[in-house]
């Protein structure tokens, strides 16, 4: 009998030491590597489908412009707008479907609506048309679902080389932090995007609370100034961002709404010639080296 228990007693201090270790090494993980968990659009969507779905309200300020530009139009023309502020509803359900509303200030929106394998769309005054998901990659739900919940993302990105978070580990405060390199592993910014490379913060605010011993975020808000170039322009800009979270688990199933299918119509060679009306054909580039 002694022996045995003298053999356990080695090997259990062992098995103990490993998930102190553990445990040890998820304490040190850094706030803001939480955060970069957390806002990141694919893992908060699989992270409310795992709580059997849930709302998520987002209302979100974004501006940017020429360093230093004043507003200045002649009366009555057509300006694009430095600013515009959305706000975003979304409703996913236990069976992960969703229900996404959009609306901004420019008097634009669409209501975006996922059930099973069809989807409806409708653009603001718009009817709501009908049809099959596409599928391939991440799925034009996906999609969808990334898009509605990349805003507080796209503020991260913004402040994410500055920003320092400190408190207890659900409850977190934003400030300006000195300026520091990204991460390996974080997503490059790349494309009409690049600009983000660039961005110096002057003033950053906010809070983040988190689902207590989870990772699902439940409030986040980040303000922010800066300055930046794009494609060597100086430029500035400030940001605001406000998302919550609630009725986990509770929210009812989404359902599709009254709606038209999408009529599609096979085209015969004749009609394809009526479309063309006489245009000859592109002569072939095969071959020919691209200047």
């Amino acid at each position: 009998m002694w022996i045995f228990f003298r053999q356990v007693a080695i090997v259990l201090p062992a098995a103990v030491v490993l998930s102190a270790c553990a445990g040890k090494r998820a304490a040190r993980r850094a706030p803001v590597e939480s955060l970069d968990d957390a806002l990141a659009p694919g893992k908060m969507a699989a992270l409310l489908r795992e709580q059997g779905g849930a709302h998520v309200h987002v209302s979100s300020v974004f501006r940017v412009d020429l360093a230093g530009a004043k507003p200045s139009a002649p009366a009555g023309a057509p300006v694009s707008p430095a600013a515009v502020t959305t706000t975003t509803d979304l409703w996913l359900d236990k069976h992960g479907n969703f229900r996404l509303q959009e609306m901004s200030d420019q008097d634009t929106g669409r209501d975006i609506v996922a059930v099973g394998g069809e989807i409806a769309v409708g653009l603001r005054y718009g009817k709501m048309i009908r049809r099959p998901a596409q599928s391939g990659e991440g799925g034009e739900g996906s999609r969808y679902l990334a898009q509605a919940l990349g805003a507080p993302w796209a503020c991260w990105e913004i402040v994410r080389r500055q920003v320092e978070v400190e408190g207890a580990p659900a409850e977190y405060r934003l400030r300006l932090g000195p300026r520091r390199e990204l991460p390996a592993g974080f997503p490059a910014a790349d494309g009409l995007r690049k600009w983000r490379a660039t961005v110096t913060a002057q003033s950053v605010d906010g809070h983040a609370r988190m689902q207590p011993g989870g990772k699902l975020l439940l409030d986040f808000t980040c303000m922010t100034d800066y300055r930046a170039a794009r494609d060597g322009v100086p430029i500035e800009g400030n940001a605001a961002v406000a998302m919550a979270v609630d009725e986990l688990g509770t929210t009812g199933d989404v359902v599709m709404p009254e709606s038209e299918t999408l009529s599609t119509r096979q085209r015969t060679i004749l009609d394809e010639r009526a479309l063309l009306g006489g245009i000859r054909s592109a002569p072939s580039y095969e071959g020919r080296s691209s200047r």
